[in-house]
């Protein structure tokens, strides 16, 4: 999980060299159909397991993942790499909200006071600006932090049901044909005919975006959700936001994609650290390993 975190974190710098004049459901749907064409290419075998719950858990995913997605791009346009991965990734708040509406499962303290620290944490990454909340773009990341956090709930708990293979891959398709249908409607509105884009910087951004996120990440949070609960996960992925905050101006540079530049202050450094040990509250096997070495000293 470690691992698709440090490539989550580089999609927020592809995704800021969109060009704008590019349909958000047409990245969408070129993007997550080469996604799907990889994980069909090494789980095909798996679609013969495929029955009608798995039909109905995909779709219900796929909705979810593409207003997740429409709304990420809609808000990326106008932020910061290391902005947008601060909103997106606080996406952990909303889990304890959606578990109890959905399942009637309560939170416990540690995951609370987890939460408070990591959000504190993600405030000092910013800055402590806290007025750039209140910009438009803030407003479709936070629809869109809505969005992966139900999906997050709903991942984990279809893949303790179901085979993570199929939903990966069920996913991708379902998405992939939503938002060829987004795309056919903003084509009819707006009166641009539908066809491939040739700018090579959205090219290099479907490329990372399709192998690394489509499909690398979705395959792994599928596995890695049947073992890890909703809000552990969100708080491991929440550390790309770090990653974003130190990679963000090489890979900017790097690939020639426009970016601010990130200069690391004390407050960053303070919310990094807060983030870490937000986290490690998060993980119930750090404070029983805390409380037995309390005891023993104390004996």
């Amino acid at each position: 999980m470690i691992v698709i975190t440090f490539f989550s974190s580089l999609q927020y710098i592809f995704l800021s060299g969109v060009p704008d004049g590019i349909p958000n459901s047409a990245f969408v749907c070129i993007t997550s159909f080469i996604g799907f064409v990889l994980l069909f290419l090494v789980f095909y075998n798996e679609l013969f397991r495929l029955d009608k719950s798995h039909i109905i858990q995909c779709l219900i995913l796929s909705l979810q993942l593409f207003v997740f997605n429409y709304f990420l791009l809609m808000g990326s346009s106008s932020l910061d790499a290391v902005t947008i991965s601060c909103v997106v990734s606080a996406y952990f708040v909303f889990i304890p909200i959606i578990e109890i509406i959905a399942f009637r499962i309560f939170p416990q303290k540690n995951k609370i006071i987890s939460i408070i620290v990591v959000l504190t944490g993600i405030l000092f990454i910013m800055n402590l600006e806290v007025h750039k909340l209140f910009d438009k773009s803030i407003l479709f990341l936070l629809i869109a932090d809505i969005a992966m956090a139900t999906y997050v709930v709903f991942t984990g708990y279809f893949t303790s049901r179901s085979n993570p293979s199929i939903l990966a891959m069920g996913q991708l398709l379902f998405i992939a044909i939503i938002s060829f249908i987004a795309w056919n409607v903003e084509a009819r509105i707006t009166g641009i005919r539908i066809s491939l884009p040739s700018e090579p910087m959205f090219w290099g951004s479907v490329i990372f975006i399709s192998v690394f996120i489509r499909g690398m990440y979705t395959v792994v949070q599928t596995y890695a959700q049947r073992f890890v609960s909703a809000l552990n996960t969100s708080m491991i992925f929440a550390t790309e936001i770090i990653i974003t905050m130190l990679t963000s101006p090489i890979v900017s540079e790097y690939f020639g994609i426009s970016s601010e530049a990130v200069n690391i202050s004390v407050n960053m450094c303070i919310g990094a650290v807060l983030m870490v040990i937000g986290i490690l509250i998060a993980d119930p096997s750090v404070l029983d390993e805390f409380k037995l070495k309390k005891r023993v000293k104390n004996v």
